[in-house]
């Protein structure tokens, strides 16, 4: 599993623990580059313009996340590792917004 998201803060309070959460079935690409970007424990830490992003024309939103799995990896254990990785996405959403409330 790898994944990608904009600042180094949703990188640590939610692309980590989803991709903790995946690697219940699927481990994460401990590769320093991944497909020629820097990366750390799946988590791809630079890109290129219009890679990993949504189209320019679309809508800004709160926060945007790229999740992959591995191609080859057989399709029930890509969705499972999906699943895991947006509840936890979501739990830690919630206690990120909760904690800014408080």
């Amino acid at each position: 599993m790898r994944g990608f998201v904009n600042g180094a803060s949703m990188s640590q309070y939610l692309l980590k623990p989803a991709l903790a959460a995946a690697e219940r079935v699927l481990p994460s690409n401990a590769a320093s580059r991944i497909n020629g970007f820097h990366a750390f424990n799946g988590i791809i830490a630079s890109r290129e313009d219009g890679a990993l992003q949504a189209p320019p024309e679309q809508r800004a939103a709160p926060f945007e996340i790229v999740l992959q799995a591995p191609q080859r990896a057989p399709l029930q254990l890509q969705a499972h590792a999906f699943l895991f990785a947006l509840h936890e996405i979501l739990a830690s959403y919630r206690r990120i917004s909760f904690a800014e409330e408080a």
